[in-house]
């Protein structure tokens, strides 16, 4: 008969207690139950959810104090917000939401904790074994239906209205740098070989070189907080004793990751100086090295096709003035409906798909506004001899998914959309799936958009009466 292997994250406080009373009282738990004792609830991180299923686990169970009884406050709230989300991330990827169960024991219930065990380990073992690790070599591609859809073209670009508000973005920040408001203007040039890239413009005379037209797609906040720290210095110069604020060019999207880095307090509102900058959307970029000017209908970005925001949400000037309705797009969910759709077979295996073809060049935690850990979790372990790139096969499917699955759980509550990590991916992972996904929940359980407004993300604050305290 088959037995389940389950693994049982216990509180040391109350549901640790709660297994030894239940002990104490001879009350049956499963024989195929492994505890892990561990400080608090809020200490069982998804990260370490996802590497329990990796090793081989059938079904995990997180056990805590009751809400308001946590010995550090608040630590089991976290819990309780953080795990139905991370639930649905593991629905969406194809393992099925039952194997992960949370509840509370108390130290004095033996008898609960015993019922809560033995329902579990029955409930898993109907589900069967968990199909999460899979080799690579059975893994193949997954058509979807919306995959080959046409994408949507824009309104038709004003070139006339670029130019307008490229001169204005010029002035502005030409007058900023010469009255000393600003150390920096971070915005767009055109590089030798034609493309866009990042400026750094540290004097009123190489504000000249700054541009705005619909190959605009960077999100230049992503150098925002490193400027801050160094004063926005030149290369090679001193740093200044009291360095003036940072200016910064930003598109709607954009100026939403400000809001996000405000709320985590990376940034101060004192020292930045937004130039907001109305958006028609981004067109898709051309082929490498061609240079050709828009004219007429150009086609979107994939975000872009899915966009209606047209005006920064946050600015300290405005350029562009009144602007046009907003963009109509489509049903910026449809896609990741489309997946959620499929059986979770099928979900598991297109995603196992997409991520076997990851090569962990890391492109998109670097792109990433809101990826700003010192060190990334999942470097923090590994050493010269072991780690996700050892072995005769290179890249271990298993890291790959779990790095992906983990790093959209951190962006959960903070991703503003601005899909930066799909764009540089070098193997077309359809990354901002996951992360639109984790958005849409988050909104249906919190009512929250992140970057709407400059306070934390729900998953880490406290339960309100409302979220059930």
């Amino acid at each position: 008969m088959y037995e389940p292997k389950i693994i049982a994250y216990l509180c040391t406080w109350c549901s640790y207690t709660g297994a030894d009373t239940a002990g104490i009282a001879r009350l049956k738990s499963p024989a195929n139950l492994r505890a892990v004792r561990v400080p608090c609830s809020g200490r069982v991180s998804p990260e370490i959810i996802m590497r329990t299923f990796d090793q081989g686990a059938d079904g995990v169970l997180v056990l805590g104090c009751h809400i308001g009884e946590c010995h550090y406050d608040s630590g089991n709230h976290r819990t309780a917000k953080r795990l139905p989300v991370l639930k649905t991330l593991m629905a969406y990827a194809g393992l099925e939401p039952q194997r992960l169960h949370l509840d509370w024991v108390s130290a004095s219930e033996g008898e609960r904790f015993s019922r809560i065990v033995n329902e579990f380990a029955e409930s898993v073992r109907l589900l069967g074994p968990a199909n999460y690790p899979v080799k690579s070599w059975a893994v193949h591609n997954v058509e979807l239906p919306w995959a080959q859809s046409e994408p949507l073209d824009s309104l038709g670009f004003d070139i006339q209205s670029y130019a307008m508000r490229e001169a204005a973005i010029r002035d502005y920040a030409s007058q900023l740098l010469s009255e000393s408001r600003v150390s920096c203007v971070i915005g767009y040039e055109r590089s030798p070989r034609g493309r866009l890239r990042p400026a750094f413009i540290y004097t009123p005379e190489d504000a000249s070189r700054l541009v705005w037209n619909p190959d605009c797609t960077h999100n230049l906040t992503l150098y925002l907080s490193e400027k801050i720290r160094d004063g926005g210095r030149a290369p090679g110069k001193k740093p200044d004793q009291n360095p003036a604020s940072i200016g910064i060019v930003v598109k709607p999207c954009d100026s939403r990751a400000i809001q996000v880095q405000l709320a985590e307090q990376q940034i101060q509102r004192e020292q930045v100086h937004i130039i907001g900058v109305t958006c028609e959307g981004i067109q898709a970029e051309l082929d490498a090295y061609e240079n050709q000017p828009v004219s007429g209908k150009a086609r979107l970005q994939k975000r872009c096709q899915v966009c209606s925001e047209r005006t920064p949400v946050v600015f300290d000037r405005l350029v562009g003035g009144t602007v046009s309705p907003e963009l109509s797009g489509t049903d910026s969910y449809r896609a990741v409906d489309a997946i959620e759709a499929l059986p979770p077979a099928e979900r598991m295996e297109f995603w196992l798909s997409q991520f076997d073809r990851c090569i962990r060049c890391y492109a998109c935690r670097q792109v990433c506004p809101s990826c700003d850990c010192p060190t990334c979790l999942y470097e923090r372990d590994d050493s010269l001899w072991v780690g996700p790139a050892s072995g005769s096969g290179g890249v271990g499917l298993n890291e790959a998914r779990t790095f992906h699955l983990g790093r959209a759980f951190h962006l959960a509550g903070r991703c503003i959309g601005c899909d930066e990590c799909e764009r540089v991916c070098p193997m077309d992972i359809p990354i901002s799936y996951l992360n639109r996904r984790l958005a849409q929940e988050v909104r249906e359980r919190f009512g929250y958009t992140a970057g709407l407004a400059p306070v934390p993300s729900p998953i880490v604050t406290v339960l309100s009466r409302e979220e059930g305290l």
